[in-house]
């Protein structure tokens, strides 16, 4: 099984951390990557690109089963994940369960993704729980059929939809660049990444 975790990281901040141990806690076995991307389709990005991947590298410095993949820094143009699944089926074949873990925040929008019709047929969706967010697929996204059995994901390569609950960290990327410009002393990151933080200045002139 490979474990997709991509976004921008605009700082990587806690609440990812504690996703990712979920992810760690749950795919027991599983190849788990995390993919910084390059140039998100429906964003800009404050931190330039090398930077947000050097910053995951530090942040999973104490996780070694972390694969930190820059699959989509490395790739020019904008970073469509239906691109990333279809590198992670070119590479570990049609047969072996994929799963693309999204907050669910992020599902919300699902249908506005590219090509979104086509990722039931690459992978499944693994639902990470946001405060405030159902996570519900929307009217008009890919139909994935949704489990409640964990171990159904390890069963097929793709398809399947399961909600995983995760640690309620109330912290956003925006949140931790709004600090950072009103030079907040506590920054809800680990501390060797604010210690990059200031020693790059970066996010410093944003908002």
């Amino acid at each position: 099984m490979q474990v997709l975790f991509g976004g921008t990281f605009d700082p990587v901040h806690d609440g990812h951390i504690a996703m990712i141990k979920a992810l760690l806690a749950t795919f027991s076995g599983a190849q788990i990557h995390v993919i910084p991307n390059r140039q998100a389709p429906h964003r800009i990005s404050q931190g330039g690109s090398l930077h947000r991947l050097k910053m995951l590298e530090i942040a999973m410095q104490d996780m070694p089963e972390i694969i930190v993949n820059p699959v989509e820094i490395n790739r020019s143009g904008p970073s469509y994940t239906v691109d990333t699944l279809q590198q992670f089926r070119l590479y570990c074949g049609r047969q072996e369960s994929l799963v693309l873990c999204i907050g669910a925040d992020v599902v919300e929008n699902l249908e506005w993704w590219h090509q979104t019709t086509r990722l039931a047929n690459l992978c499944h969706l693994c639902i990470l729980s946001r405060v405030g967010k159902k996570g519900d697929l929307p009217v008009g996204a890919t139909v994935f059929t949704e489990t409640g059995v964990l171990g159904s994901l390890f069963n097929q390569p793709s398809g399947l939809q399961y909600h995983l609950r995760t640690p309620d960290v109330p912290v956003s990327s925006t949140a931790v660049r709004r600090l950072i410009v009103e030079h907040g002393a506590v920054l809800p990151v680990p501390s060797e990444i604010a210690d990059y933080i200031w020693q790059h200045n970066l996010y410093q002139d944003t908002k």
